[in-house]
């Protein structure tokens, strides 16, 4: 599998061959659950790492991203 480069920012972010599967629409529950965190922690995090991105709306892989890159990637299973 190779990388997928995507464009956040105003740059160019290389994402792992790994986790390319995960660049999708979500929900912040969906997210919680990937991170194994309760989702009050999980919007939490969100507020205080990304207050960018909005509060009530399905995610958009750019959305998903963004979270990924600020709180880190979710553990593999």
């Amino acid at each position: 599998m190779k990388s997928i480069i995507y464009h956040v920012h105003g740059r160019n972010v290389e994402i792992p061959a790994e986790y390319a599967h995960l660049i999708r629409m979500k929900t912040r529950e969906t997210l919680a659950d990937e991170y194994n965190v309760c989702i009050r922690t999980f919007r939490y995090w969100i507020t205080t790492k990304c207050p960018e991105i909005p509060k009530y709306k399905l995610l958009s892989p750019q959305e998903v991203l963004i979270i990924y890159l600020a709180i880190g990637w979710p553990p593999l299973t």
